[in-house]
């Protein structure tokens, strides 16, 4: 495949010829880590050219994408209509930015490194979604969930692999080809930086940690900001067995606005609760006390602390970057009974692209028999998603004694009440569960 090379403004132009599909995916790709290995300039790759891309060609980009140094930039320009198509497709137009024209990437600049982080989506995956304490999914569950799979694939032809696969995906409800999972809160912020953001330390981290030393090995070393909501055991109980924090070379930073932050996190490594002593542990372990009610800047976003209501105080924080803001608000029990303006929190989650909420209980047990217990009901999270102008509404810290079916009844009920209560501005709802992704 033909790739010309030439350089402006201190860019890398890239300009490949004819169509990146199976044949020539490869060749493509080579150059692309050879210029994302390089990292003496910014790579734009000029698809005046180009007559169409497969997903191959698509990968080679996110290929180099990974491989590139963090302070430089890999975009694509002079998309024609059918590329350009494929690009909205497949959703690259979310991770890989998009110029107009080359002239239009060069423009930019000194500023185009900037521009282009600030275009760049924010990923947020949830590595645990229970609250309280974790709820796993027992052998009786399990055995529901076949028996009512295969009474519902009775009568179907599902000879092959791939239309067993198919059933599934399309036919099957979510509580049965899924769960909502059982571990405590943990939800990670990806914002395209070389540090981890991490909400929490509940059960989920566990396999956070899992899955990055399997993707990465132990010789990688990492960052991690974590930042916690408050010091009860299911948000701090999955530091214990973070693989990670046994890792030499590795920073963990944990971010909060209580004093007692240090002193909680090694009281759960002590006799005769665990037996590993917190001193003994292989990362480099900070603890950064933060302010309520002032921005902090931490790994390119900036981060906004709220006091909540809830034994012992907790601690809601806004992420932003740019124009796009994720509000992480769980365990606060909201009792006003006018959710206006005057109410703190409206203003707290303030088009917020994204709002996690603490939707546990019912409204009727946070006003009865669970009131002052710390949490609110999915009710309040859509009034008050609705009066803030939020774009979506995540339920989260699920109650531990629910089943997936109860969870998926109470996600109908919150998605009918926020249509019969709408007035002007709808509220996506989603409800959170375990290995959940969303992209901001």
């Amino acid at each position: 495949m033909e790739i010309g090379e030439a350089r402006q403004d201190g860019m890398l132009v890239l300009r490949p010829v004819g169509r990146i599909d199976n044949l020539t995916s490869a060749a493509f790709q080579d150059r692309l880590l050879v210029a994302a290995r390089a990292g003496a300039a910014d790579v734009v790759v000029d698809f005046t050219a180009v007559e169409y891309i497969s997903s191959a060609g698509l990968r080679a980009l996110m290929a180099a994408s990974k491989l590139k140094p963090k302070e430089r930039r890999i975009g694509v320009a002079a998309l024609n209509s059918i590329v350009a198509e494929i690009f909205a497709i497949s959703r690259f137009s979310e991770v890989i930015p998009v110029f107009e024209s080359v002239a239009a990437a060069v423009a930019a600049g000194a500023s185009a490194a900037h521009q282009l982080a600030e275009a760049a989506p924010m990923r947020v995956h949830f590595w645990g979604s229970r609250g309280s304490l974790p709820a796993p999914l027992g052998a009786a569950a399990v055995r529901g969930k076949v028996r009512d799979a295969l009474l519902a694939a009775r009568k179907r032809e599902l000879a092959t692999a791939e239309a067993i696969d198919a059933f599934i995906d399309r036919e099957l409800p979510f509580t049965l080809r899924g769960t909502f999972g059982g571990n405590t809160a943990c939800v990670e912020i990806a914002a395209g930086g070389d540090e981890y953001v991490l909400c929490d330390l509940g059960t989920g981290v566990r396999e956070f940690g899992r899955k990055l030393v399997a993707e990465y090995g132990s010789d990688r070393k990492h960052c991690f900001n974590v930042f916690l909501s408050h010091l009860h055991w299911d948000h701090v109980m999955g530091f214990p067995f973070f693989p990670p924090a046994y890792i030499q070379g590795n920073l963990i930073r944990i971010h909060g606005c209580h004093r007692s932050l240090r002193d909680a996190l090694r009281r759960q490594h002590q006799e005769p609760g665990f037996p590993v002593d917190f001193d003994t542990l292989g990362a480099t372990i900070e603890f950064v006390e933060l302010v309520p009610g002032r921005t902090h800047q931490v790994a390119g976003l900036s981060v906004l602390p709220i006091q909540q209501f809830h034994g012992g105080d907790s601690y809601g924080y806004r992420f932003s970057r740019g124009d796009k803001s994720i509000v992480y608000s769980t365990d606060c029990e909201h009792k006003y009974s006018v959710l206006d303006e005057s109410y703190p929190f409206v203003h707290f989650y303030r088009n917020a692209d994204l709002l996690i909420f603490d939707a546990m209980y019912s409204l009727a047990d946070t006003v009865s028999v669970k009131e002052d217990w710390g949490h609110s009901s999915n009710i309040v999270a859509v009034e008050l998603a609705q009066a803030a102008q939020v774009k979506r509404l995540v339920l989260f810290h699920h109650e531990p004694a629910y089943d997936d079916r109860m969870i998926e009844a109470v996600y109908g009920e919150t998605l009918r009440f926020e249509e019969i209560s709408r007035d002007g501005h709808k509220v996506e709802v989603i409800a959170a569960f375990d290995g959940l992704d969303l992209t901001v």
